[in-house]
């Protein structure tokens, strides 16, 4: 488990997914999530966790993000983990909506970087973001990400298409503007 001063990560549980399938279904959650109108089933949400819950798929983990009394905000995941270029993507959502804008998905973010960088050995670690989620932007830009390309009409959202901005991290750039607070340089 990783903790901040606002949140802690933790490893998802079966018990979490009734309610990453409600963020999953609410439509302003997942316009942010670049993905409005989509509606799943809970046993859909079931099947597609299976994997990770079994830890049969090594190259992807879904974290809870929670605050320090244990109340589920949001998830996390890295995937496309690649061992021999030490790279993985990654995503994060807050679900709560009244925890939106306050600092918690950055807290979440540089923990996760702390983890990954750290613990799992990654060298590199991106993500990408939406043209129209300026919030998402700045909380990345204040992580240390910076915009490394622009990936044209990359999604499609209420019948207009928007640019995805493609961010990157590495691990000297990390440890080296955070250094006493996470990790060392």
């Amino acid at each position: 488990m990783l903790a901040g001063e606002k949140v802690r990560l933790r490893s998802l549980e079966r018990e979490d997914l009734p309610k990453i399938w409600q963020w999953s279904n609410d439509e302003e959650v997942m316009y942010y999530w670049g993905m409005p109108g989509f509606s799943i089933s809970l046993a859909e949400i079931e099947h597609r966790f299976s994997r990770t819950l079994d830890a049969r798929d090594a190259t992807r983990k879904w974290f809870i993000i929670e605050t320090l009394d244990k109340k589920p905000i949001g998830r996390m995941m890295y995937f496309n983990l690649d061992r021999r270029h030490h790279h993985a993507e990654i995503a994060i959502q807050i679900g709560e909506k009244e925890y939106w804008g306050q600092g918690y998905g950055t807290e979440a973010t540089m923990l996760f970087l702390d983890y990954l960088f750290n613990e799992l050995g990654l060298h590199r670690v991106y993500l990408y973001t939406q043209d129209y989620n300026p919030r998402a932007y700045r909380s990345y830009e204040k992580c240390g990400f910076v915009k490394e390309g622009v990936v044209r009409h990359r999604y499609f959202v209420n019948g207009q298409y928007h640019d995805g901005f493609l961010m990157g991290i590495l691990r000297h750039e990390f440890n080296h503007k955070f250094k006493g607070r996470h990790g060392e340089g």
